[in-house]
């Protein structure tokens, strides 16, 4: 060092009065700028399986509390996460035929939970309170009223057919495990049937291979006829 060559140290940029060597200073400027249509995009990109306050502001880069101007209540916001994948949906037209009508409502509820993995969950939970949903429900339950069904029967038509579509994803969703779209809860049972088997009696084994290895969507079509099969007996005889 030349005598007259300032020390290394006094070349360093001042410190700000209070910052702590080591530590990111935080970044200047504004926060990140949010309403009710980006927050229930960022829900959607978190997903209705990890879908809260916390996972949804992280997503946004905002502070949680910051939500609470526009949802008072986590279950505010997975309603209207629904409220918006229910009015993308497209839904059937109904052809007058009250088997297909049914069968048609209840593939596009089945293809709608299927593309939305945890979806299924929140439904069942009587929590939420989508508008959207409970209009397509009304909607087709009214469909089959003006189809000649008494209103009772109507209604335990469609809940008949709408239970099974959810139960159809329930049955392959773990509390502790990520929610799973059909064919992924469908590649977990392929995982456990070799254990399964020896347990199972000889006379179902075959079977049970083949509707484990099969096609989720195939099953689920099985399942859905024989419903519909038993629906006659509710079915207007005119």
């Amino acid at each position: 060092m030349t005598r007259n060559s300032e020390p290394v140290e006094s070349r360093r940029p001042a410190e700000r009065p209070g910052a702590v060597r080591g530590l990111r200073t935080p970044r200047l400027g504004r926060p990140p700028q949010v309403d009710r249509e980006a927050i229930i995009k960022a829900a959607l990109t978190v997903g209705f399986g990890q879908l809260g306050m916390s996972s949804v502001a992280q997503e946004l880069g905002i502070k949680h509390s910051t939500l609470y101007r526009y949802f008072p209540t986590r279950d505010a916001l997975i309603s209207a996460a629904v409220d918006a994948v229910v009015t993308d949906t497209r839904w059937p037209e109904p052809s007058g035929q009250w088997r297909g009508d049914l069968g048609d409502h209840a593939w596009a509820t089945f293809h709608l939970l299927d593309r939305y993995a945890g979806l299924a969950g929140h439904i069942v939970s009587l929590r939420i309170d989508s508008a959207a949903y409970g209009e397509v429900s009304h909607r087709m339950v009214t469909h089959l009223v003006d189809l000649g069904f008494t209103a009772e029967n109507a209604i335990l038509a469609y809940d008949l057919v709408h239970e099974q579509v959810l139960m159809f994803f329930l049955a392959g969703q773990r509390r502790d495990e990520p929610a799973k779209t059909a064919d992924q809860a469908a590649d977990l049972r392929r995982e456990m049937l070799p254990d399964a088997l020896p347990s199972v009696d000889p006379r179902l084994r075959e079977a049970l291979t083949g509707i484990v290895n099969g096609s989720p969507g195939d099953w689920f079509a099985r399942k859905l006829d024989v419903l519909l099969d038993g629906l006659v007996v509710l079915a207007p005889t005119r």
